[in-house]
């Protein structure tokens, strides 16, 4: 058996913030990656920690989700669904006493059935604070209830196969003609097991000039078999001032055409699309161009203070 763990793909908290708040307990690790061959028994655990100040009783248990564009996971009643992992999943233990400011290793076990196709695999570990809890059923939040994400990849004929959808680098309200953009890409995995891109988005001017770079995906965020996800962020800092957007145009000068080019590498595969837009610095333009202004009148105040001074001592003489 091999193991595998990644930073984590979204916050472990999957309910409603201020009930857990006051329930005040917590779920680590946010997510974690495990890998097996068919008919193997994976083990491990997860931490229930209780940052309250009395002791608590836990129930495990087990959801499926499915995730949108932007990975938030919508998560399916078990009375609905619990096929696939939720299946493979077993505790021994289904209740868990933790005293109060204290964490608690609970043991589970993963038993990947013998007829079951390559790939990942994924669903929810739930912690909840009463048995009794009643599941949200529209993919917001699952009341009073953490959860760990688990992605479990069966070993075999795994495909990794990415695609990249689109790319756009926009402006927005104050970010117009400045060099720093909005960007917004969607990749897409057409293959069986998760995917985990990496990159970066390089700004360039007319004249091939490097102007700005920074690696995408810095969070470690997974692209889920058979879906899309979808990516946005900034490039350089979006400017929320005259000042920020004067000095960010001093530190990186731009003028003109300027090309924004993404890559994407996952595994093997690497992919690259383009965005084309004009950058206009008018803040530095209009800063100089009002010291200028002042040089000007300063000059012509001193000329005339000196010419008058010449008439002056002229008259006296």
């Amino acid at each position: 058996m091999s193991r595998r763990f990644f930073l984590p793909l979204i916050c472990a908290v999957v309910l409603l913030w201020m009930p857990c708040r006051a329930l005040a307990f917590a779920v680590a690790p946010a997510s974690l990656d495990l890998s097996g061959r068919r008919g193997e028994t994976i083990k491990d655990t997860i931490a229930v920690i209780n940052d309250g100040s009395a002791e608590q009783t836990f129930t495990l248990g087990t959801l499926k989700f499915v995730p949108d564009e932007t990975s938030t996971p919508k998560f399916i009643p078990f009375e609905t669904d619990h096929s696939g992992l939720p299946e493979w999943i077993a505790f021994p233990i289904k209740t868990v006493t933790v005293p109060a400011n204290t964490k608690v290793d609970v043991p589970f076990t993963v038993t990947i059935p013998d007829a079951v196709p390559s790939g990942t695999a994924y669903a929810a570990i739930t912690v909840s604070a009463a048995s009794s809890e009643v599941v949200a059923t529209n993919g917001a939040a699952i009341n009073a209830k953490m959860a760990s994400l688990l992605f479990v990849t069966v070993q075999g004929e795994t495909v990794e196969k990415l695609a990249l959808l689109d790319f756009g680098a926009t402006n927005s309200g104050n970010t117009s003609l400045q060099l720093a953009r909005w960007f917004n890409f969607r990749v897409q995995n057409q293959g069986n097991v998760v995917a985990v891109p990496s990159g970066t988005i390089t700004l360039v001017d007319a004249i091939g000039r490097t102007l700005l770079s920074q690696p995408i995906n810095s969070e470690q965020s997974r692209v889920l078999p058979m879906t899309t996800r979808s990516f946005a962020g900034s490039i350089g800092p979006i400017p929320s001032s005259f000042g920020d957007a004067l000095r960010s145009e001093v530190a990186n000068f731009a003028i003109g055409p300027v090309t924004a080019k993404l890559t994407v590498a996952s595994g093997s595969q690497t992919f690259s699309k383009t965005a084309s837009y004009w950058t206009l610095p008018w803040h530095l333009l209009l800063t100089a161009a009002m010291a200028v202004v002042i040089l000007l009148a300063l000059w012509k105040l001193l000329s005339r203070g000196r010419d008058r001074l010449g008439r002056i001592r002229t008259g006296s003489q």
